[in-house]
């Protein structure tokens, strides 16, 4: 079945299960791989402590290389569906053509960029002792399966994009089942530690890249020869970047904002609250992935509705998306505030970490109902090529409320002692504030983009 007759005979509601739960079950596998490294690095035997530590202070900069992922990999395939409902497959060939090859230039000047000034990044972490020479191990691995990490992830987009959207799942379940398999046997067989983690996600990372570039060949959908002039070329980049540029924002401010949570911990407190952190970011980013493979998935669907110009099935797929986002997210929040100790355990048996996480994570995910509506809207503003807008909630978010949030309040607890609250506690407080006070202030745009 060709990608148009599907988009043509299914149901909006089937078209959105067909792309979003692929998309969904694709993320939380891809994401597996952080959290499986995290969960081996919580049994390490003596060094668990210190490694769990190492992985909470590599946080931001493994954020900001999925955040660099994010320009290439999702906007090539909304531009490629657009190209799709307008019938164009020279456009289509032609971006993905720009699409892979801009994907993996990027991808390698940032690797060698951060292995150029890896001790800066981590003195700047705070990163010392045993916990600066874990982290150091396996971020030399990381800046390598980077590349075949960030050129895959754009391939498998671009395989949904052209009408399979169940091989993500495949292609996500075998490379996380392959990642378990070394990860055991080279971390506990041969007594590797956190190299042997590292290595385990690159040979995971080396299988999701393969793949993909394999089945795209077979399918005779690997990018075709043809003439590509300077205009054209600065064009479709133009217009991939555009699109990449509001996720790659979002996710780089979130590195930011990491960075300053892991300093204010070690001020306040000490390196086992960075430890305790890790835990709580890595069950935040398991649950909040259903919630962006939802609104990516669904950007497939928008964008060819929108490339053909039926505002009826397109207004249609954003309601229907507000509503599965809402009703996730309030029923996810419930179950992990109930069980945000047993889900630590998953982590790590380290008992004094596991006390520190759960208050963390409880206030953590108190605003994730809301970011359902955030993530649909800043979607919906993509699609519709008003990314300037999209990018300009982002920016406010983090820069006008959580990061200032993050470094002021803290410090009001602290001195005014509120709530008998800890600083290390209160600086979780921004997550939650910001979103909702970022939602209050756009509830007459968000009402706009679901009527229009």
């Amino acid at each position: 079945m060709t990608n148009e007759n599907i988009f043509e005979t299914k149901s909006i509601q089937h078209l959105i299960a067909l792309y979003s739960l692929p998309t969904i079950f694709s993320l939380v596998l891809e994401s597996l791989t952080s959290m499986i490294d995290t969960a081996f690095a919580g049994h390490l035997g003596s060094i668990s402590s210190a490694a769990l530590s190492a992985m909470g202070i590599l946080n931001p900069i493994l954020l900001l290389l999925i955040a660099a992922q994010l320009i290439f990999g999702v906007s090539t395939s909304i531009v490629i569906s657009k190209g799709l409902g307008e019938n164009n497959k020279e456009k289509i060939n032609s971006t993905f053509k720009v699409g892979f090859y801009s994907c993996f230039i990027s991808s390698t000047i940032i690797s060698l960029l951060i292995f150029l000034f890896q001790d800066s990044l981590l003195n700047l972490l705070g990163a010392s002792g045993q916990v600066k020479i874990l982290a150091k191990e396996f971020l030399n691995i990381a800046i390598i399966f980077n590349v075949f990490s960030s050129v895959g992830y754009m391939l498998v987009n671009n395989i949904r994009a052209f009408g399979y959207p169940k091989i993500e799942v495949l292609v996500g379940a075998l490379s996380t089942i392959i990642n378990i398999v070394f990860n055991v046997i080279l971390t506990f067989v041969f007594s590797m530690g956190i190299i042997g983690i590292g290595l385990s996600t690159l040979i995971s990372e080396i299988f999701y890249f393969s793949f993909s570039i394999i089945f795209l060949i077979k399918k005779g959908l690997w990018i075709k020869k043809s003439t590509l002039d300077y205009m054209e070329f600065k064009n479709i980049l133009i217009s991939i970047v555009k699109i990449g540029f509001v996720q790659f924002l979002m996710q780089s401010l979130n590195s930011i904002s990491g960075l300053i949570i892991n300093r204010i911990l070690l001020k306040y407190g000490s390196v086992s609250y960075i430890g305790a952190w890790s835990i709580c970011s890595n069950i935040n980013m398991v649950i909040l992935l259903p919630l962006i493979g939802l609104t990516q998935g669904a950007q497939s669907v928008i964008a060819y509705f929108y490339g053909k110009k039926d505002k009826v099935k397109e207004k249609k797929v954003k309601n229907k998306i507000i509503k599965y986002s809402l009703i996730y997210s309030i029923s996810i929040t419930i179950l992990i505030c109930l069980f945000a100790g047993e889900v630590s355990k998953l982590f790590t048996s380290d008992t004094s970490l596991i006390l520190l996480a759960k208050p963390m994570i409880r206030i953590v995910i108190a605003g994730f109902p809301l970011l359902g509506i955030l993530y649909a809207l800043i979607t919906f503003m993509q699609v519709s090529g008003d990314e300037v807008s999209a990018s300009k909630i982002e920016l406010i978010r983090q820069i006008v409320l959580l990061i200032p949030l993050t470094i002021l309040l803290p410090f009001i607890f602290s001195k005014y002692n509120i709530l008998d609250v800890s600083p290390q506690l209160a600086v979780f407080f921004a997550m939650p504030i910001s979103t909702l006070i970022l939602i209050i202030s756009y509830s007459k745009k968000i009402k706009t983009i679901l009527l229009s």
